[in-house]
């Protein structure tokens, strides 16, 4: 009977440790960052599941990119928009692109990355494995992305909250975040993550479906042309800092970028 009992705690007592070094096993089916970003082909991996989240699709009869013409003296769709129709053109009750989940993998991958690249940036304290300028290409394709994608949101909303880091999910914190920055700010931030791609972007020999510095300074071309077109047509208003009724000018507008007519 003793020995019974003996047996009988023994194979508890192992029991119970052999659940908890069970439980104590690193995921299998899930891989953290501590130990992820550490090789450049995880940085190709993330940064290539990345690029259709805000990327256009010219699949199939899409006109992708080109859609965003429609609507314009360029190009009109088959069906005009509501806007052409008096009394048409409504606020929406839902929807409207007000998602955060791309802009937070963005910023997911720089919380992340930047540290194990270093604050210098030629990589001369690089701990990421690999060849040096195809990790700071990936680097620089994510600031163009993420450039790509404020773009987008600055083209709907203007005035947008600029978030650079993944934030907890505290009520407290996400409201101070979601402040709407004023278009000019947010439009030298696209800028400067552009000027960051175009740094970092590699002359090397890349695939041409990836992001290259030219494409960079395109679009860093086309955001300043946007912005500057805007600075004409509502100058001296209240959309315009600084402008007629502008609430505070303390702000000098031009302090790093001009925008010529």
């Amino acid at each position: 009977k003793y020995i019974s009992n003996f047996i009988l705690i023994i194979a508890i007592v192992y029991g119970f440790t052999s659940c908890e070094n069970y439980l104590d096993r690193t995921p299998l089916s899930s891989v953290s960052p501590n130990v992820y970003f550490t090789d450049v082909s995880q940085l190709q991996a993330y940064v290539d599941d990345t690029y259709p989240r805000i990327l256009p699709d010219n699949a199939g009869n899409s006109y992708g990119y080109y859609a965003t013409d429609q609507g314009t003296d360029n190009q009109i769709a088959s069906t005009a928009p509501d806007r052409f129709y008096e009394g048409q053109w409504k606020v929406p009750q839902n929807g409207g692109n007000w998602s955060f989940g791309t802009i937070y993998r963005l910023n997911f991958f720089f919380s992340n990355v930047l540290p194990k690249f270093g604050d210098d940036i030629n990589g001369s304290k690089n701990a990421i494995s690999g060849d040096l300028a195809t990790i700071k290409h990936y680097i620089g394709e994510m600031y163009a992305l993420r450039a790509i994608e404020y773009f987008n949101r600055y083209q709907k909303f203007g005035d947008f909250p600029i978030i650079t880091e993944p934030l907890p999910d505290e009520a407290s914190v996400l409201t101070e975040a979601s402040k709407r920055m004023p278009r000019n700010e947010v439009a030298r931030f696209i800028l400067s993550d552009l000027d960051k791609a175009a740094t970092l972007l590699s002359d090397k020999d890349m695939a041409t479906t990836r992001i290259n510095r030219h494409l960079a300074l395109l679009i860093k071309s086309r955001v300043a042309l946007y912005e500057g077109t805007w600075l004409k047509y509502f100058k001296d208003t209240p959309f315009v800092p600084n402008g007629e009724g502008w609430p505070g000018k303390t702000k000098d507008y031009n302090a790093n970028y001009q925008f010529d007519d």
